[in-house]
Order: C-alpha cells, then structure tokens, then sequence
C-alpha cells in the first residue's frame, strides 16, 4: 500500500463550505508564490488581505472548478497584480477568516504566518529600521 507523504486538512468555511487543503502541485505552486512575491508591494499602513486572499483563492482553486464558471483573473488583470476573478474573489472575502487563511497558506504553500518565531523576527526587523 502506498503511504501518503503531504498533509491533508478538511475545513469547513464561513457559509459551510467544506473544502481540502493539501500541499500544491508544482504548476499552482508556481502562481500561488508568484501571487505571494505581491507582499513586497505591500505599502505601509495596508494590509496585505488582497495578497492572502489571493493566494488562498489559487489554493482553493481544485474545489471550487465546478462553482464558478472563471477562477482566475484575465491575462489584462494579472499584469495589474490581479489573479482571480471578481466573481471568486468576491465570494472568498465573503466566506474566509484569518484563521482560516492562515491554515490554508501553511497547508498548501508551506507559509506559516501565526508561527512565533516569524513574528518575533519581523519585530525585530522593524525595531531595526
């Protein structure tokens, strides 16, 4: 019997939507961390929501294929940073937490933003500047 080398999560989303997170293929890990470079354009004082949202949206993407007719953004839109569409967009920022987020992002694309230690470092690096 083959053993299963990645973890899998099952999670259920704000509107009941119960969805797997499991580690991405190499070809959306590609888009997923090309959509994360994004957060050094983040400007002080923002967010970075629309970064995590997209890359959750380009996560998520294989359980919601038969939802949505479009997933993802225009080739006109991704020049403009943009990678989903409005549509699925939309319903991600209706339907996701940050707790949420934050478990997608380690699953799928091994980014552990609620872990201390990053924290502690990023402290430390604004203290420096």
């Amino acid at each position: 019997m083959a053993k299963q080398m990645y973890k899998q999560t099952d999670i259920e989303l704000q509107d009941g939507t119960e969805v797997t997170i499991k580690p991405l293929p190499i070809a959306r890990l590609r888009r997923f961390m090309e959509c994360w470079a994004e957060i050094a354009n983040v400007k002080e004082g923002d967010d970075g929501f629309d970064v995590f949202v997209n890359c959750s949206g380009i996560a998520l993407e294989q359980n919601f294929s038969q939802k949505f007719d479009t997933l993802s953004a225009t080739a006109e839109k991704k020049k403009k940073g943009e990678f989903l569409s409005v549509e699925y967009r939309e319903y991600l920022e209706e339907t996701l937490d940050l707790d949420t987020i934050y478990q997608i992002l380690d699953v799928a694309g091994g980014i552990k933003l609620n872990d201390p230690k990053l924290m502690e470092a990023a402290l430390a690096a604004a203290e420096e500047e």
